[in-house]
């Protein structure tokens, strides 16, 4: 374990180790990582453990961050409420065998890439060329980047300076992507109590890249549940959004107004208020349009406060979208279930084709009998996650914005460089002022 002081004296970064897997070869796409199949093959073969590397950020505030290297993942946000009581306020897990299972894990504290959010029916068109993408939500559509995307990759890692950089490179093809894909999440904790993710990717060939962060926070304390959520005033600096069908979470490409309707957030509104008057009484999973500021750059995003703690968390970004989500998939058996069905397109070699089909229906019957019917779940330090025990912001592009030409580009070309700046701005409220 080595500890760095960045030249502002303010930060000290620790590296430690938060696990080991194994380096994944071609063939290791289409299985699991926490399956004992898999472990036992790549041992007999000799694979070499690779360490999945954490840091811990500090600043004398006493803010603590833990990200790893996995799904470029934040662990731990640690931080005092007004009374100077710490407590951990983002969902996680306490190991990486529970990180890597996406039977628990719906892409909690994660990278949310390629493309974050929903695709229809997991099918693009760029100039011309129609490519089917991996179906992980619901079996119909293409979700976060898919089985294996960006949150479910080892990332390469190391420290510079105040921050921690995250790379990774995403294959020409891989989850059915065009083009090879370089990423880079920079991570930088300020004296200020600002969390700055700078995320940064190129591509060799026209491809989406919509790339945002997973975090599930409860400012009361990661383990609260529900009955804290609820007491959370949140605001959105948003006056439209993407009307989605309540039986449908895409966009049918239609822009509504909020103004006189539950999706209204620009006034701040306790969750208990509004949460069950959602459409169909699921609270909300929606994307909302950010009204922009006059000169460019980021924008205020959102405000979420937890009035008895007095925490409370501002978003800063220069995406155009935010998808305001309260959790009420978390413990969905459909979605934690499509995670991990494999879609592949028909080729001529069926030999090679049966015998992925053979592992993936394997798959399906052990989620089936290990998962019938779950009621939590299990998080770090016993924690048990429920139904709307979190929110998270994830500032982005609009869903599906490849299929609707007036929703905003979300083409990377050639020569191009994404760039999504978000800001997590921690504090205090030490009265109540609305």
């Amino acid at each position: 374990m080595v500890t760095y002081d960045c030249n502002c004296k303010d930060i000290a970064i620790t590296e430690g180790i938060f696990g080991e897997i194994y380096a994944e070869s071609a063939e290791d796409k289409i299985r699991r990582y926490d399956s004992k199949e898999y472990y036992k093959e790549a041992e007999s073969k000799g694979v070499q453990l690779t360490p999945v590397k954490s840091y811990t950020m500090i600043n004398k505030n006493r803010l603590e961050i833990v990200v790893i290297s996995w799904g470029a993942t934040i662990v731990s946000l640690k931080y005092p409420d007004k009374f100077g009581r710490v407590a951990d306020v983002v969902l996680g897990f306490d190991d990486l065998k529970s990180y890597t299972n996406p039977q628990i894990n719906p892409f909690i504290g994660c990278i949310l890439g390629r493309c974050a959010n929903r695709i229809r029916n997991g099918s693009i068109v760029i100039k011309g060329k129609t490519y089917q993408l991996t179906r992980n939500d619901l079996g119909k559509h293409h979700l976060h980047g898919g089985t294996k995307g960006f949150g479910r990759r080892l990332w390469e890692s190391h420290i510079d300076g105040c921050s921690v950089v995250m790379t990774y490179l995403s294959e020409d093809g891989e989850e059915g992507y065009p083009g090879a894909v370089l990423s880079t999440v920079r991570f930088r904790l300020t004296p200020d109590n600002k969390l700055e993710i700078g995320i940064r990717a190129t591509t060799t060939n026209s491809t989406i890249v919509n790339i945002s962060h997973g975090s599930l926070f409860n400012l009361a304390g990661h383990d609260a549940g529900k009955e804290e959520l609820v007491k959370h005033k949140i605001s959105l600096n948003c006056d439209r959004w993407t009307f989605a069908d309540y039986t449908d979470p895409i966009p049918t490409g239609g822009i509504r107004g909020v103004g006189g309707t539950v999706m209204d957030l620009r006034v701040p509104k306790l969750l208990e208020s509004c949460i069950e008057k959602v459409p169909p009484g699921e609270g909300y999973d929606h994307n909302f349009c950010v009204t922009p500021n006059w000169h460019g750059g980021n924008a205020y995003v959102a405000q979420a406060v937890h009035l008895k703690s007095g925490r409370t968390l501002e978003i800063y970004s220069n995406q155009p979208g935010v998808q305001f989500y309260t959790g009420g998939r978390l413990c969905s058996t459909s979605e934690a279930n499509s995670d991990i069905v494999v879609k592949y397109d028909n080729s001529p070699n069926r030999e090679e084709d049966n015998e992925k089909e053979k592992i993936t229906d394997q798959i399906e019957k052990d989620v089936t009998s290990d998962r019938e019917s779950p009621e939590f779940i299990s998080g770090k330090q016993g924690a048990r996650y429920v139904k709307h025990c979190a929110f998270s912001i994830q500032p982005q592009n609009y869903p599906n914005a490849i299929n609707y030409s007036h929703f905003p580009c979300s083409i990377l070309q050639p020569g191009e460089i994404y760039c999504h700046d978000l800001i997590y701005q921690f504090g205090i409220q030490l009265a109540n002022y609305m």
